[in-house]
């Protein structure tokens, strides 16, 4: 993958939408290319900060999402041509994002909502909750491999399947200008998000709630949405559920007892 193909298919990276294979070919060339990589952050900051605008100011995110996305399809089916490469459309949707962010906060300085949070919450909310479609692995094998690419140990895959949950999916995504594993877990009547990452020596924000298993758990609700995170010598977590905080908490206890 060159950088003309990286930077067309930035904005479908930066939203998960990307197959494994191309997701892959994406990171192999990120490690190597300093300017793809600080393009990347670049869009990966403008639409974060379109995602905290709207979680913060109580908007339907989804319902705003599936605005954009029918309206540029029906702007290409009015001009009768053929369809634009995915790179043009992705860079469309994100001009009509661009757009709206100006007329919900105009000039005034952008709400100060952990974006981590912000972005977790969003997508949550659109993959889980609304089911948007997604490239999902389902085979635990490939699920741990994608863990190893990333430096997470595919043994934490594993303990997370256990217990009182069971791996349901997983893949990549993005959030604050970080590449996180995303897992599916199901408790056999909700899922719950776990989104993995190595640590940095950062902690995530937000007020602690508890400690559990030596782990500091801080937790948040955004929007409709409950979080809950921790920290280990090797991994940042972080827990988001739709039902409830206790729901996003239950799931932080078992994870960082497991991890």
């Amino acid at each position: 993958m060159n950088c003309a193909e990286v930077r067309k298919l930035a904005p479908l990276y930066i939203t998960a939408e990307l197959d494994a294979a191309r997701a892959a070919e994406f990171d192999a060339h990120l490690k190597v290319c300093p300017a793809c990589m600080q393009e990347l952050q670049r869009q990966a900051r403008l639409d974060a900060r379109v995602r905290e605008a709207l979680v913060a100011e109580g908007i339907d995110a989804v319902r705003m999402d599936r605005l954009v996305r029918k309206r540029i399809a029906a702007d290409e089916k009015s001009r009768s041509v053929p369809a634009r490469s995915a790179g043009r459309l992705a860079a469309g949707a994100a001009a009509i994002a661009a757009v709206v962010l100006l007329a919900i906060v105009g000039y005034r300085e952008l709400p100060r909502v952990p974006r981590v949070y912000a972005d977790a919450a969003f997508d949550h909310q659109l993959e889980i909750v609304q089911q948007q479609p997604r490239a999902w692995l389902t085979s635990a094998a490939e699920i741990e491999a994608l863990a190893g690419q990333q430096g997470i140990s595919p043994s934490a895959v594993a303990a997370l399947s256990s217990g009182a949950y069971r791996l349901v999916r997983g893949k990549l995504c993005f959030l604050d200008r970080q590449i996180y594993l995303h897992l599916v877990l199901s408790d056999g009547t909700q899922e719950v998000s776990v989104y993995l990452r190595r640590s940095d020596g950062v902690p995530l924000s937000g007020p602690v709630r508890e400690v559990a298993n030596g782990r500091l758990v801080c937790t948040s609700d955004i929007s409709r949405e409950h979080l809950a995170s921790f920290e280990t010598p090797q991994l940042v977590a972080l827990i988001v559920s739709d039902q409830s905080a206790e729901a996003a908490l239950k799931a932080a206890r078992f994870a960082a007892t497991v991890l």
